[in-house]
């Protein structure tokens, strides 16, 4: 026996092309780790911020939410400057009127607002009640920060929330400013979106899944056919007459 004669009619190469495919089919159905699917938003929740008040220092200054709850965004188009309170009552960012934005390196915020879930360690040298020590970020007047007032810490159904699969509010949320030294404030409210029970995220990965492998297989089938497009094979046919001389 030739080693063309392992599988009748498949060359070794095609059999490598199949196992090959077969490899690649089963990465298919392998499930996708919450790292893979990773945002700075769980989606369970949608942060609105509504208004700055007093309304008449709010003209000129733009504000949004990013990622349903994950960062606001604070521009300063005015020709007023802007600071951002910390959690403990200090200045945490200064958005200047030509546009240069400074975040103080002594507020616990800081550290505090470097990710989603406040993971960063607040470094010994941080102090509230020091004088600001300003480092410049930008010069585009655009403050994009994590914001624990603005969205929640945790994926789980808030305890007010008693029909998870109906959106509704959570709270609201007042996040404290200073423009051209008076007191402001951003206010908004944080809802929870709704979470069906329905494995809907599942369902779509294996119809996903289903499709590719589907494709990898067509693709086997048809590098056989190109290989040999009669289905024939090296064995002689006992039943054939002989090819005449």
């Amino acid at each position: 026996m030739t080693r063309d004669k392992l599988v009748p009619g498949v060359k070794p190469a095609l059999l490598v092309l199949l196992a090959a495919l077969a490899f690649i089919g089963s990465l298919c159905l392998l499930p996708v780790t919450p790292a893979a699917a990773h945002t700075d938003s769980s989606h369970l929740f949608e942060s609105v911020p509504e208004e700055i008040t007093p309304s008449r220092l709010a003209e000129g200054i733009e504000f949004e939410m990013l990622d349903y709850d994950a960062r606001l965004r604070l521009k300063n188009g005015s020709d007023k400057e802007v600071i951002v309170m910390g959690y403990e009552g200090e200045p945490y960012a200064k958005l200047a009127p030509d546009g240069t934005v400074s975040l103080n390196t002594l507020s616990p915020a800081y550290f505090l607002n470097q990710d989603r879930y406040a993971t960063t360690p607040v470094e010994e040298s941080a102090d509230p009640k020091a004088p600001p020590r300003w480092e410049k970020q930008s010069d585009d007047g655009t403050l994009v920060w994590f914001d624990r007032r603005s969205h929640s810490m945790s994926d789980a159904v808030p305890e007010v929330v008693e029909d998870p699969a109906v959106t509704q509010a959570v709270r609201d949320y007042r996040i404290p400013l200073k423009v051209d030294g008076e007191p402001a404030e951003l206010s908004g409210i944080l809802y929870w979106t709704g979470q069906s029970n329905f494995p809907m995220g599942t369902v779509a990965g294996l119809l996903i899944a289903t499709a590719m492998c589907a494709g990898l297989g067509f693709m086997g089938i048809e590098a056989l056919h190109r290989a040999d497009p009669e289905g024939q094979s090296d064995e002689v046919d006992p039943a054939r007459p002989p090819d005449p001389v």
